[in-house]
C-alpha cells in the first residue's frame, strides 16, 4: 500500500496539477516545485500529499483476490505456521504428498483519523481446496490413500493503525509505524477432529490463535524509483485445547493422545524492493519478502489431565521467502489495480501466490 500510493504520488503530478481545485496552488508554482529535486518534501507538499497515508476524514475500499498454491509438506499461511493437519501436532503420522489451493478474497476499508494516522479493518473470505495422500495407512507399508477435501468461509478477521512520525525529505525516508490485531473467528485446526487413521474430517480456515503485530516502515522516492523496505514482528498467543484424539497405528493398536495448549511461534517479517514509473500511470517493481517463525511448543497429557508434558513440535520452524513482481496502473487520481506474481524460494513458502487489488478512495 505504501509503495503504491507513493509512485501514484511522485509519477502522477502532472495529471493531478490540471484538476486541482480553485485555492491549489498555479500551474507555475507546481512546476517550479517539481524542479527543485533536491526538495521531494516541498514537491509532495504543494500536492497535500506529504503524508502518505490517509488524510484526515479520508477513506479507501479495497478488494484483495489471492491465489495461493502449495505442494509443500508444512503448509504457511498469511505469515503463521498453520499446525494444520492437527495430527502433526501429536507427531504420529506424516503428509507425505500435499497440493493445496486457497483463494483469498479480502475487504479492507481504511479510514483517515489524522492526517498521519489512520484505522483499518480486513475481512477475508476463504476458498480452500487440498488433496493429499498418506503412505501407510489401513493396509499395509506403502499403501497410499489419496483424499480431497474443500472448505469455504469467514477467514480470521484483522484490525490495525498505521502512524507516521517522519515526512520524507531529501535527506530521510518516510516512515510509517503499524500495529494489528489478528482474532481466531474462524474455523480452528484444534475444534476440527480426526478419525482413526489421524485424518482430519474437516478443514480449518483459521490459524486457531491470536496475534498481535508490530512493524516499522520505509519510503523514498529516488526519481523515477520508489524504494522501500520494512520489519515486523508477530507475538502468536498461546492457545488452550483440551483435546484428546484416538488414533491407530500401523499395526491397527489404537492409541490415544491428548494435546493440553499450543504456544504458536512467534513471526519475525522483513521486506523489500522497489518501484520503476514506466509512464505517468503505470510502474513495475520487484519485492523480497522473508518471514521466520520460531518453534512452537505442545503441552500434552501424560497419563492424567492433571499431568502434562511440554514439547517442541518438530519442522515447525519456518523460513519462507517469496520474490515478488509487481505491477501498478493508476486509473484515476482516486483508485487504481494492482497485480502481484509471488515465487517461493525456500521449502516453507508457497509455490506460488497470484494477487490482484483494487483500492479506491473516497
Amino acid at each position: 500500500m505504501i509503495t503504491r500510493k507513493i509512485a501514484t504520488i511522485a509519477l502522477s503530478s502532472i495529471l493531478l496539477a490540471g484538476s486541482m481545485p480553485a485555492g491549489e496552488p498555479t500551474n507555475k508554482q507546481l512546476e517550479k516545485a517539481l524542479r527543485q529535486e533536491s526538495q521531494p518534501k516541498e514537491v509532495l507538499s504543494q500536492f497535500q500529499r506529504d503524508y502518505i497515508l490517509l488524510k484526515r476524514g479520508q477513506r479507501e475500499f479495497e478488494n484483495d483476490f489471492a491465489w495461493t498454491y502449495n505442494s509443500a509438506n508444512q503448509i504457511f499461511l498469511n505469515s503463521f505456521a498453520i499446525l494444520d493437519p492437527v495430527f502433526l501436532t501429536l507427531g504420529q503420522f506424516g503428509v507425505e504428498h500435499i497440493r493445496r489451493h486457497i483463494f483469498t478474497d479480502t475487504i479492507t476499508l481504511r479510514y483517515g483519523i489524522l492526517d498521519n494516522l489512520q484505522a483499518q479493518v480486513s475481512v477475508p473470505v476463504i476458498f480452500r481446496y487440498d488433496r493429499y495422500s498418506k503412505i501407510g495407512t489401513n493396509g499395509g507399508e506403502g499403501q497410499q490413500v489419496e483424499t480431497t477435501k474443500s472448505k469455504f468461509g469467514l477467514g480470521d478477521i484483522s484490525i490495525g493503525l498505521s502512524y507516521q512520525p517522519i515526512r520524507e525529505t531529501d535527506t530521510r525516508p518516510a516512515i510509517v509505524t503499524s500495529l494489528s490485531y489478528k482474532f481466531k473467528n474462524a474455523k480452528s485446526p484444534f475444534e476440527i477432529d480426526v478419525d482413526e487413521n489421524g485424518q482430519m474430517k474437516d478443514l480449518p480456515l483459521g490459524s486457531g490463535y491470536q496475534s498481535i503485530k508490530l512493524g516499522v516502515n520505509f519510503a523514498k522516492t529516488i526519481d523515477p524509483v520508489v524504494v522501500f523496505g520494512g520489519i515486523s514482528y508477530a507475538y502468536n498467543m498461546e492457545e488452550t485445547v483440551n483435546k484428546k484424539y484416538r488414533v491407530k497405528d500401523r499395526d491397527g493398536n489404537t492409541h490415544v493422545y491428548g494435546l493440553k495448549k499450543v504456544e504458536p511461534g512467534d513471526t519475525i517479517s522483513i521486506v523489500m524492493g522497489f518501484s520503476y514509473a514506466v509512464s505517468y500511470n503505470f510502474s513495475l517493481g520487484f519485492q523480497f519478502q522473508d518471514d521466520f517463525t520460531l518453534s512452537t511448543d505442545v503441552w500434552k497429557y501424560e497419563g492424567s489431565e492433571s499431568n502434562t508434558k511440554k514439547e517442541q513440535v518438530p519442522n515447525t520452524n519456518l523460513n519462507s521467502g517469496i520474490f515478488k513482481l509487481t505491477a501498478g496502473w493508476a486509473i484515476s487520481d482516486k483508485s487504481s489495480l494492482n497485480f502481484t506474481l509471488g515465487m517461493g524460494l525456500t521449502s516453507d513458502a508457497p509455490d506460488f501466490v497470484f494477487e490482484v487489488r483494487y483500492p479506491v478512495r473516497f
